[in-house]
């Protein structure tokens, strides 16, 4: 399945491609006839991307260059992602395609890194240029901890917070631990702001009734920019104008049939001083035709990366399919979890619900059967995966990491996992 911009913006992207080092031969000398001849170019990767970093993917000169960022989270060699001066401006007018409609009325608080990644600069550039107030309050800094962020959030009325979903689950943890209502306290906040982690149905339901207000995710990275944005009804479109999107089985080359479940590949239109042919991203996702009443025709699901993954008993399950098996546990907050032996899956769960009614807690800890595979979830209380003293003292915290091995779960080794 390939969808996208016509093969007039391919073709330009294409002439601008050839002039970084890395798809110098590597692309098609004549004009592609259609977006389907995309598929006879061998596809780009991370791998590439680290192996020719800093220059390899560099299309312009020097000059030319406005902004340098690197790949979120990568180890060992960076990889390097070089934007133009209209590089910024368009992921700045495809962050403003977003639902939210941020306007003069707001006071936006930015809870992303700024550091040397991408979203909290372009998310900062796009409320800029529809007029709003911007807080740059990055997260991974000691010197805005948790605590001055909602009492920012209070006395300054922020109308809008930007974040990744688990930053809003924490801030609303420490706003708790001060004696206060995320979902009362704060009657200025009218929305939230979600990018940088698969955002499934679950956790965006449990993020609305945490905050009281509705939650726009913006599915994009620093390689590609904003390639997917909610729209006004809380849906996650792809934006076909500015790039081509197809889904692949996972042996990287046969197409995925509309509405199935494959591997996500990018192809930036409009990007000019990294242009990526065919990037292969390593999401899990979906893309879904159907008509919404905001005009878009397609949906976008995105499922997860390929290593935040369990294959069990045959099946695969991404986090989509791992959080909506436990949606019904009462009082659910953060989670992980691995195989069960000999086959099967064990959660472990944050309940605010732990040690209240031990025949619940007792039932949920020998479920089986459900979802193709034996089930074994253990609630553990609150605070497992975090310190909450250490919560209200610093500001810096890791990605959340979901999967881990069978020894891992029996040494209790997620404990204060998320490194506050």
């Amino acid at each position: 399945m390939i969808i996208g911009g016509d093969v007039n913006l391919a073709n330009q992207m294409l002439s601008r491609a050839r002039r970084a080092s890395f798809y110098s031969g590597r692309l098609p000398d004549k004009p592609l006839r259609s977006l389907s001849e995309l598929a006879q170019i061998p596809l780009t990767t991370k791998a590439d991307l680290r192996e020719h970093s800093p220059y390899g993917f560099l299309a312009v000169p020097k000059h030319e260059v406005a902004a340098y960022h690197e790949s979120f989270g990568t180890t060992g060699k960076p990889v390097s992602i070089w934007l133009a001066e209209d590089d910024l401006l368009d992921t700045a007018d495809e962050i403003n395609t977003c639902g939210v409609n941020l306007s003069v009325a707001d006071t936006v608080l930015i809870r992303y890194p700024y550091a040397i990644s991408q979203v909290a600069h372009t998310f900062h550039l796009a409320a800029r240029l529809r007029g709003a107030c911007v807080i740059p309050a990055s997260s991974r800094s000691t010197i805005s901890p948790f605590p001055r962020i909602v009492n920012m959030m209070r006395y300054l009325d922020v109308t809008v917070l930007a974040a990744l979903p688990l930053q809003a689950i924490l801030l609303a943890r420490c706003a708790e631990l001060m004696g206060l209502s995320p979902a009362r306290d704060f009657p200025g906040l009218r929305a939230i702001c979600s990018a940088g982690e698969p955002l499934s149905p679950q956790r965006r339901k449990l993020i609305q009734e945490i905050w009281n207000a509705p939650v726009f995710d913006n599915y994009g990275m620093t390689e590609i920019g904003a390639a997917a944005l909610d729209c006004l009804y809380g849906r996650l479109h792809p934006v076909l104008s500015d790039f081509v999107f197809e889904l692949l089985e996972e042996d990287r080359e046969t197409p995925v049939r509309p509405g199935n479940i494959g591997y996500l590949v990018v192809s930036t239109l409009k990007r000019r001083a990294t242009p990526l042919v065919r990037y292969w991203t390593g999401d899990r996702a979906r893309l879904v035709p159907e008509l919404c009443p905001c005009g878009a025709q397609y949906r976008l699901e995105v499922r997860g990366r390929q290593e935040d993954c369990l294959q069990v008993a045959g099946h695969l399950f991404d986090l989509w399919d791992l959080e909506a098996m436990i949606q019904h546990v009462p009082g659910k907050g953060l989670w992980v979890v691995g195989p069960l032996e000999p086959f099967g899956l064990h959660f472990v769960v944050e309940s605010r619900e732990f040690g209240q009614d031990t025949k619940s807690q007792e039932a949920l800890t020998i479920l089986g059967g459900q979802d193709r595979v034996p089930i074994q979830i253990s609630l553990v209380p609150p605070g497992t995966f975090f310190d909450p003293q250490a919560l209200l003292d610093i500001g810096e915290v890791g990605k959340p990491r979901y999967i881990y091995s069978t020894e891992e779960l029996d040494a209790k080794a997620y404990t204060k996992s998320l490194r506050l």
